[in-house]
Order: structure tokens, then sequence, then C-alpha cells
């Protein structure tokens, strides 16, 4: 299967990093577009016991998430590849599903990682709500 645009969804994991690192592969295969994405989430029960400003709090994480991209970034350099950079603050499965309608990706890529929080047992983790919603292709990466 040959792919034009693949979404690379990416939170600074290991596992994460091992799914840059594939979909770089099949972009580069491909000369494909490649999208990296990044999503932050800050509840606003947070924001609001801080007392911080949110869009304070917004812009700080967003710093954050860019500094976690950076060995992503730098693996696309080194095998020169471009990727259009995106961080979008949010809750993750909402964030990245709704940035799937509006890319339109012909595959998304996600790094499932082995670490499971309980809240994952009941709702199931970002890859799996993800690729169970999703309405293209998703490759989960162990």
């Amino acid at each position: 299967m040959i792919f034009g645009r693949i979404l690379v969804a990416t939170d600074g994991t290991e596992a994460a990093q091992r799914g840059v690192e594939l979909a770089a592969s099949l972009a580069a295969r491909d000369e494909a577009e490649l999208l990296l994405l990044a999503t932050v989430h800050v509840p606003y029960h947070v924001v609001r016991a801080a007392n911080w400003d949110p869009s304070t709090v917004h812009r700080y994480v967003e710093k954050l998430a860019r500094q976690h991209l950076a060995s992503a970034v730098e693996h696309l350099k080194a095998g020169r590849i471009g990727a259009e950079v995106k961080v979008l603050v949010g809750p993750p499965v909402e964030v990245l599903l709704t940035e799937i309608e509006t890319a339109k990706p012909d595959l998304v890529v996600i790094g499932r990682g082995t670490w499971v929080e309980p809240k994952d047992l009941v709702l199931g983790s970002v890859s799996t709500r993800v690729a169970q919603q999703a309405k293209v292709p998703v490759l989960l990466v162990p």
C-alpha cells in the first residue's frame, strides 16, 4: 500500500519514538507528506488549583511538548525527511480524532506503550481509543 499523507502522534515516550521511526521510513518509501503531532492536556481543575491564567499554562505545556518533540524532529532531520510539526492542547483522544478529520491522512501511526494507567483499564488507552474510532487505518507500534 502506498501512502500520500501520514500522521504520526507522539508523546515523547520510547513507544512513540518507535512510531515516529516507522512513520518516517514509510514516508521516505512513499515520498509521503508527514505530520508529526503532539497533544498536551491540562485538566481545568489543575489550571484552577495553580491559580494561573489558562493561556499561560497552555503556552508552558506547549513549550514542554515541543521539547519532547525534539528527538523526533532530530530523527527526521537526520533522515532528511520533512514534516509539518503541530502541538495541540486538549484531551488527546478528542484532539487526535479532530486532527485526523482535518488533516485527512491515509494512515495514522501511534506508538503503543506497555504502561497501563488505572483509568486505561476502564476507558482504554489513547492509542486503542483512537484506533477504535478513527475512520482511517491506524497502525499501533509496540
